[in-house]
């Protein structure tokens, strides 16, 4: 019996609309290949300032799908790297965070990191 998220990914592929999808620990197997896998062919950087804090965002994206576990409809493997500078009164606070998604379309990087 295939998983609630393939059963969603198929539905939405079935009903001839597209998708993008994080990848969390429900996907564990699809996640793990993904993170060893992903090939970047194409990246781009965001800086987005407000809010007293500055994030940078790597957008890296690959439609090479060798050693991916087959997943309905999908095309395009996403990496997005997070780096945040947050300003709390006299501290500065610098986290990180990668998350990676699927998707069912291809796309250029520039419109994935909008996107996300």
């Amino acid at each position: 019996m295939p998983s609630a998220p393939k059963k969603t990914a198929t539905a939405i592929i079935d009903s001839h609309n597209d998708y993008i999808g994080a990848l969390k620990g429900n996907q564990s197997g699809l996640l793990a290949a993904v993170v060893a896998n992903l090939q970047p062919q194409a990246t781009t950087q965001q800086i987005n300032k407000g809010h007293g804090r500055i994030e940078k965002r790597t957008v890296s994206i690959s439609h090479i799908l060798d050693g991916i576990p087959d997943f309905p409809g999908l095309q395009t493997l996403i990496r997005v790297q997070s780096e945040r500078l947050v300003h709390r009164a006299t501290i500065f606070e610098v986290s990180t965070e990668t998350r990676y998604y699927v998707a069912s379309f291809i796309d250029t990087v520039q419109a994935f990191a909008a996107r996300i």
